[in-house]
């Protein structure tokens, strides 16, 4: 019972966070903006530890469809694809607040675009109507549809073994997740984990150790362990 409501828990945040917007941070990464709250008195760090190959991937359809709701591989003009892009996120709840801070937060990673399809027709042969012409029905007219394209060099991503962001004192839950991009323009959760009651000490760092992992096709997003915060040595 404890595993299904810690299961809810994880899609409703992870629901929350792909759609709330982004603050502020530091520790800028090569087009990534990272977030963190304004400096303050009494402040600690985070610094997350990431292990495994560090790559995340995709493929071109992540979501399933019911039976019936997309045409059959035959009739299709294209392959199915309907990842359009996607990103990830750290992200913190401090412990009696209800604000989202966005460490921080990577681009988007587009994997798809789409062109109009083209339709191979001759040119028409001049000839006299038929009474059999005559009495078709007129055809609707339908609009060249859009085709979808694969990006295969954005297939993939890799991320850094370590982030460090300073934080005020205080107790965090934290949060590492990807976020997917439909080909209908929405965004939503895709693979993610969290830690709950992780201690901010002042002038101290909490180490927390992660996994992020692609091999064989398995994809693996997790957060493992919160270390006790140990005091940062003066200079």
């Amino acid at each position: 019972m404890l595993r299904a409501a810690r299961a809810w828990a994880g899609t409703a945040l992870s629901i929350l966070l792909a759609i709330s917007p982004a603050v502020s941070g530091d520790q800028p990464d090569a087009g990534q903006s990272e977030k963190a709250p304004p400096a303050a008195a009494d402040m600690g760090r985070l610094s997350l530890k990431l292990s495994g190959n560090l790559s995340f991937c995709v493929n071109g359809n992540e979501i399933s469809f019911k039976p019936g709701a997309v045409k059959p591989r035959q009739y299709r003009s294209a392959p199915l694809i309907t990842t359009f892009g996607y990103k990830y996120q750290i992200s913190v709840t401090r412990r009696g607040s209800s604000g989202i801070v966005k460490l921080l937060e990577s681009p988007t990673y587009p994997t798809a675009y789409t062109t109009l399809e083209r339709k191979e027709t001759g040119p028409p042969q001049p000839r006299l109507a038929t009474p059999k012409d005559l009495k078709k029905p007129s055809q609707p007219f339908r609009p060249p549809q859009k085709v979808p394209h694969w990006i295969s060099e954005n297939t993939c991503t890799k991320l850094k073994p370590d982030y460090s962001f300073p934080l005020a004192a205080g107790h965090y839950d934290i949060y590492l997740g990807f976020d997917l991009l439909l080909n209908t323009g929405q965004w939503v959760p895709l693979q993610s984990d969290y830690l709950t009651d992780i201690v901010i000490d002042k002038d101290s760092v909490t180490q927390v150790d992660g996994l992020v992992d692609y091999t064989d096709g398995v994809r693996t997003v997790h957060l493992d362990t919160a270390h006790n915060p140990v005091a940062i040595p003066t200079p």
